[in-house]
């Protein structure tokens, strides 16, 4: 029998997630079908794969160049006003203020005068889903669900998470195709095994599949896998040329996973603050720490109907949300969660996330920004990746420290070295916005277009 155990792509923690525990009279059956719904809805109406262009602008290999907008290139370097960004054959080929830049003969220019362009964000932390239940292909899918992220400004999806089969195939289709949705990155099932030899052994079965990353889990229960045995994981990944994000939620386990090696904490330290000691240490190892804010808050959040609900920004894409929307709107369901106790416990458990991201911050961790989106009904790709930033900037983070964290600084966590900068040489993934998000991180809503290797997304506002 295979030593692999396969984990749906979820996120449970000591404190469970909402649906899974507090509505108890949902099975997971039934949450497929809502999933189910909801992918119909992107397929039928965000455009599908195959039958209809996808981008519209001028030819890939055609030279662009960008004049007039705001420039926030990832980097953390002064914003350039009045910025030039010239674009040739999917990649920046020059960046900067308009009377530092050339534009090479022939080019096509784009006048965005007025506008602010940000490099596309990065979700250092997602999943995406297949339910093997439905009618609609497990390719497709997977492929609507990284449409909704594009349209949304999420450029680069990593997916901590997922079945691997499927995704490493869509993943290697998108490589070798003209992108013209959030590129994939894939880690397969989330990894937890009994003894150590096991743990090689799943960590082996995930990398014959070619994954990106390795994806552990400690709980903080008595079912966790011991020191020994998630070093061992640790340390057949890094022989196998993976790096490891691991979820928690205590820090103690994050200290026992930073001595084990691991490369990336995929959630916040939640019970108590972190202390001098562990800053240094993640530092000295150059961990990336990725918070998942609007993990929690999805625990509690629907013990009545959410704002949000009624956000014009959020329901631009009702047609993908509308099925988990009537679900989580359902008194009993919200009453439910009002009792919970666990769902209570969560919102001091995000306040306590909120302080520690502040506090790693300013101690110099390199914070990625990332969402457990699509790991559960009520984590919304692509909408909360905005409200993620806006949680940040809420504990005490500038825009820019937000924005870097979904750029720049995400690339920089997750190893994606084309990928978070409008850099000479890398990819031309970005955003354009009507509005500039250094006064108000809010203004990321205001999407005027999203490109991915320079060319403009078709059904993107």
């Amino acid at each position: 029998m295979s030593a692999m155990k396969r984990v749906r792509p979820q996120s449970g923690t000591a404190v469970l997630p909402v649906l899974q525990e507090i509505a108890r009279g949902c099975s997971m059956a039934r949450i497929s079908r809502f999933w189910t719904a909801a992918l119909l809805g992107a397929i039928l109406l965000l455009a599908g794969w195959s039958g209809r262009a996808s981008l519209a602008q001028a030819p890939a290999t055609a030279t662009l160049a960008l004049t007039g907008a705001h420039l926030i290139d990832g980097s953390g370097g002064a914003p350039v006003e009045r910025a030039t960004l010239v674009i040739r054959d999917g990649r920046v080929q020059a960046a900067g203020p308009a009377d530092a830049v050339a534009i090479p003969a022939g080019a096509v220019r784009v006048d965005l005068a007025g506008k602010t362009i940000i490099p596309g964000l990065i979700n250092a932390h997602a999943h995406v889903n297949t339910d093997a239940d439905s009618a609609i292909s497990a390719r497709n899918q997977l492929a609507a669900q990284l449409l909704l992220y594009s349209q949304y400004g999420v450029t680069t999806v990593v997916s901590l998470g997922d079945d691997g089969l499927e995704s490493v195939k869509l993943r290697d289709e998108l490589a070798r195709a003209t992108p013209d949705r959030a590129r994939l990155y894939v880690a397969g099932p989330n990894l937890v095994a009994p003894t150590a030899e096991q743990a090689r052994q799943v960590v082996d079965q995930n990398a014959d599949m070619k994954v990106d990353f390795i994806k552990t889990r400690l709980n903080g229960n008595a079912n966790d896998m011991t020191p020994a045995v998630y070093r061992a994981l640790i340390e057949q990944a890094h022989s196998r040329g993976l790096r490891v994000a691991a979820h928690m939620f205590s820090l103690q386990d994050a200290r026992g996973l930073l001595e084990a090696g691991v490369d990336v904490l995929a959630h916040s330290v939640r019970d108590q603050d972190v202390n001098a000691a562990f800053i240094a240490e993640i530092k000295r190892r150059n961990i990336g720490y990725i918070p998942t804010l609007t993990r929690d808050l999805s625990v509690f959040v629907y013990e009545t109907t959410p704002e949000f609900f009624s956000d014009p920004f959020f329901l631009r894409h009702v047609a993908s949300y509308r099925m988990q929307m009537t679900q989580l709107s359902d008194p009993a369901l919200q009453q439910r969660t009002r009792n919970s106790q666990q769902a209570q416990a969560i919102k001091q458990a995000l306040q306590q996330a909120s302080r520690n991201l502040k506090l790693l911050a300013d101690g110099g961790v390199t914070i990625a920004m990332g969402t457990d989106t699509g790991a559960s009904v009520g984590r919304w790709q692509g909408y909360f990746e905005h409200t993620e930033l806006e949680l940040m900037v809420k504990a005490g983070l500038s825009p820019m420290q937000a924005l870097l964290a979904a750029t720049g600084n995400a690339a920089r966590v997750m190893k994606l070295d084309q990928a978070g900068l409008l850099q000479p040489g890398k990819w031309a993934d970005f955003v354009v916005l009507n509005a500039n998000p250094l006064t108000n991180i809010r203004n990321t809503h205001e999407i005027h277009s999203v490109w991915i290797a320079g060319r403009r997304l078709a059904d993107a506002p």
